[in-house]
């Protein structure tokens, strides 16, 4: 894979364009479906009488599609490049959100309407955009991806306030139109436009191609060869569980507490505000301090976050646990994204990442059911600090196990043992 030092980039001047567009398509990518259901959940199920859960379990469904959705797009991304499997994705996704818009009394209609928009909402996800930045960056990588998931949180900083001000004049329906057009018509132009990999990517992408295989590995055998496989996705899969389960919960959990809804609308966006930052400090961290000890820092002021979430009833505890939740939803984008270009082979990034971000969407539905049940059957989500923050503790331990990076910045194998505590060395090479 070709990457751009600080001497190349003379060259090669555009090649921050490629993560702040990035950050664009993520402005109005996914995470717009999170903050959609928080706030319209309400007003659709007063329209048609449906209870929480059914807004709740059309979202899980949508949840389990994009993670379905990314594992494929990570595979044709290796194979076909970032632009052309994500651009009939960004179509579908948009389409999607637009038909939300006319879905009639018919939880049968919400639910394939659901199952849809998750599953062409891959392309709204990191994975594309991660593999082009990764390509085209060694020196600033992690400040570069720091800058192209920052879009994630500042989707969660602009909707919420874009849902509501657009509820107040053209109800959910009308929400859901113009919402959904934008998340068509600007992602779509990035990946027609911008999106594109380093020529010599290109080149060695299209030789394999043309002899009959793959560039990189298969996802197979690096899950047999790689323990590193096995410890990244489990430590993304439950902190995702932790973050994004709670998240999609900020709202109704808060307004059950007596909090006004305007409320319960800033702590929600004090999170995503938080997550914003948070990738673009790790990202910087990232460059210049091993991984998996920034991670398990952030992951355990994630488990003070969750407590505080879930037990305070005063707005200002409120708030620093958004805040400290926000870290972790912020920073293991990031990571994931790193780590993967220093544990795995260059080809292989795609669908590596895209196995991770897809176990991320696992997580994300898993916590929604399992704070959804929690509710169910205590009326409260108090009980689900327990298992949440059991869960951040897991995460951590595997990224203390992550053992040193395996491929330099520039994508050379590290000869060094696959050890448990990594070298100051190799942590900073």
């Amino acid at each position: 894979m070709a990457v751009v030092t600080a001497a190349a980039s003379g060259r090669n001047p555009n090649r921050w364009w490629y993560a702040a567009t990035g950050f664009l398509t993520l402005l109005f990518g996914s995470s717009t479906v999170n903050v959609l259901f928080n706030v319209l959940g309400k007003p659709i199920s007063e329209e048609f009488g449906w209870s929480r859960s059914v807004i709740a379990n059309g979202f899980s469904i949508e949840t389990v599609m994009v993670g379905v959705s990314i594992v494929a797009l990570g595979v044709l991304v290796d194979r076909y490049g970032p632009r052309t499997p994500s651009l009939p994705m960004t179509l579908g996704f948009g389409g999607g959100l637009m038909l939300m818009a006319a879905v009639p009394d018919n939880r049968f209609v919400f639910y394939i309407l659901c199952a849809l928009i998750g599953a062409c909402a891959g392309a709204l996800n990191p994975v594309a955009h991660a593999t082009v930045v990764s390509a085209w960056f060694a020196d600033r990588r992690g400040l570069a991806l720091g800058l192209l998931m920052a879009g994630m949180g500042a989707c969660g900083v602009l909707m919420p306030y874009l849902a509501n001000w657009t509820l107040g004049f053209a109800s959910w329906r009308g929400t859901f139109l113009i919402v959904g057009a934008l998340c068509t018509v600007i992602p779509t132009a990035v990946y027609a436009f911008v999106t594109k990999m380093p020529p010599t990517h290109e080149r060695e992408r299209l030789r394999a191609r043309e002899a009959g295989r793959v560039a990189g590995e298969p996802l197979w055998t690096i899950a047999r060869r790689y323990r590193q496989f096995w410890l990244l996705s489990l430590a993304i899969f439950l902190v995702s569980t932790a973050t994004f389960g709670l998240m999609s919960q900020v709202v109704p959990m808060t307004t059950d507490k007596g909090i006004d809804r305007g409320v319960a609308v800033v702590v929600l966006s004090v999170l995503s505000l938080s997550s914003v930052g948070a990738r673009l400090v790790v990202g910087y961290l990232l460059d210049r301090v091993f991984a998996p000890f920034i991670g398990s820092i952030v992951f355990a002021l994630c488990g003070v976050g969750v407590a505080l979430l879930i037990s305070s009833t005063g707005t200002g505890m409120l708030l620093i646990g958004a805040v400290l939740v926000g870290l972790a939803l912020g920073a293991e984008g990031d990571i994931a994204a790193y780590m993967t270009s220093r544990y795995f082979p260059e080809h292989s990034y795609g669908r590596v990442l895209g196995f991770v971000y897809f176990l991320f969407a696992m997580g994300s539905a898993s916590g929604v059911f399992l704070l959804g049940q929690i509710y169910a059957a205590t009326n409260s989500y108090t009980a689900g600090i327990v298992p949440i923050v059991a869960m951040v503790a897991i995460a951590i331990a595997c990224l203390l196990g992550m053992g040193s990076y395996r491929y330099a910045l520039d994508h050379r194998e590290l000869n060094a043992p696959a050890a448990d505590v990594p070298t100051p060395e190799a942590a900073r090479s």
